[in-house]
């Protein structure tokens, strides 16, 4: 396994020579990035404006304090800043997947913007600054890798689950309560009785801005999956989402499904035409699944497999029952976009767990224990178990992916969210975990 450690413990990273260290303090701030950003996306572009603005076309520039299209272009490197750093901090984030996706959003939104106000903006400054932006953070994506070796203290010996053992991570026993200079945080097993001793040196790491982690909320950090097995009762209240998030969440759904159908149903119904002239039947199929607090609910997907073959309640590998139209609305997920009308009826939302089948769900609540937890937040179209995994139906695979669903409702936020939005990207990109 090479899993990279969160961001939130790397940037507190050793660097692994002394010349390196020093100059690694400095990079890994997100002050230096974000003004390096500012330098790189808007200051090399307007000394390249010669060249690059009479072969590209793209207008001119007014030098002027207070320009729009230099305000457009600030705004616009922030927020792609500020998502990538709060995302950074969550597990199995590589931070070079999410750049384009997140430098993509935010310039969408600001250019929504500016043509809803009829904003005029410099062409040139924008679309430079956009790819020129994209390039220092790869930049600093590469270096950070490269130059970080990050070094965990870990009390009572080596840690004994795999996952942990050959993470990407340079592990430091200790057996005394002498804490090593060059670790950049300690992991405890909070299972085992602490010694005073220890206590004494976790006091000392934490004045020393030391982060302290319990190792199965590390696991969680790094694997993105909360696991199943040995669990305290008072594990079960922290998979009470916040209500406030999910009535806001509610909100924003309703907000951004109305138009999303107003735009995709030309696109739906030369789908569903495709669909009826492929093979007989309706173009939409109905299925009774289990949704929010259990409630059972129909759920909307384009008929992607012939109604003449018979077989196992869920998709296999190369199933024989797919259409070819099937094959390719399932890879690049558009059988899912009628369970656009499922939001808008408040049964579903953009981000949740997929829902299961009827017969399915019956069978995962009578072999895996914990299941229903799962049901505390409305399922969605896409998911954090969705862009690790795909679709899966074996109960060893389901098992899974419940550990990947309880991450979720653990720690449902707005940051993992938008996280899983960027994901998704490059699922219906690649069509990962489609069958």
């Amino acid at each position: 396994m090479n899993r990279s450690i969160p961001d939130h413990v790397l940037q507190f990273g050793t660097a692994k020579r002394s010349r390196v260290r020093r100059l690694g303090s400095i990079v890994r701030t997100n002050r230096f990035t974000y003004l390096g950003g500012l330098i790189f996306a808007i200051g090399i572009p307007l000394m390249l404006r010669p060249l690059l603005g009479r072969s590209l076309h793209l207008g001119t520039f007014s030098y002027l304090p207070f320009d729009a299209s230099m305000l457009v272009a600030v705004v616009c490197l922030f927020f792609a800043h500020t998502i990538l750093r709060k995302v950074g901090i969550l597990p199995l984030v590589d931070d070079k997947l999410l750049i384009i996706p997140a430098f993509l959003a935010s310039y969408c939104l600001a250019f929504t913007f500016v043509m809803l106000w009829y904003f005029k903006v410099n062409t040139y400054l924008v679309v430079t600054s956009f790819f020129f932006g994209i390039a220092w953070y790869y930049l600093i994506a590469i270096t950070r890798v490269r130059l970080y070796s990050p070094r965990l203290a870990f009390v009572g010996g080596f840690p004994s689950d795999d996952e942990l053992l050959y993470a990407n991570v340079e592990w430091e026993a200790l057996v005394t309560p002498s804490l090593p200079r060059d670790v950049v945080g300690i992991v405890f097993d909070g299972s085992k009785p602490i010694s005073k001793s220890f206590e004494h040196m976790f006091s000392r790491a934490i004045l020393r801005n030391l982060p302290i982690y319990e190792v199965r909320k590390f696991r969680e950090m790094l694997t993105g999956r909360v696991q199943l097995d040995a669990h305290p009762v008072d594990f079960f209240g922290q998979l009470l989402p916040s209500q406030p998030y999910l009535r806001i969440k509610r909100i924003v759904d309703t907000l951004f499904v109305i138009p999303a159908i107003v735009v995709a149903a030309p696109f739906m119904l030369l789908v569903a035409l495709a669909i009826r002239l492929e093979s007989p039947g309706k173009a939409i199929f109905r299925q009774e699944r289990i949704g929010f607090r259990g409630q059972r609910f129909t759920c909307y997907k384009f008929r992607s497999m012939r109604n003449d073959c018979t077989g196992p309640a869920f998709t296999v590998d190369h199933d024989p029952r797919v259409t070819r139209i099937g094959r390719v609305i399932r890879k690049m997920r558009i059988d899912e976009l009628p369970q656009l009308f499922n939001i808008l009826k408040g049964e579903m939302s953009w981000i949740g767990p997929r829902p299961e089948a009827l017969s399915l769900a019956r069978g995962y609540l009578r072999d895996i224990p914990h299941y229903a937890c799962r049901h505390s937040v409305h399922p969605g179209i896409t998911g954090w178990a969705a862009i690790h995994q795909g679709n899966v139906a074996q109960n060893n695979a389901v098992t899974r992916k419940l550990e990947y669903d309880f991450y979720y409702v653990k720690y449902f936020s707005i940051w993992l969210d938008i996280l899983i939005v960027l994901m998704t990207v490059r699922t219906v990109v690649t069509g990962f975990g489609s069958k």
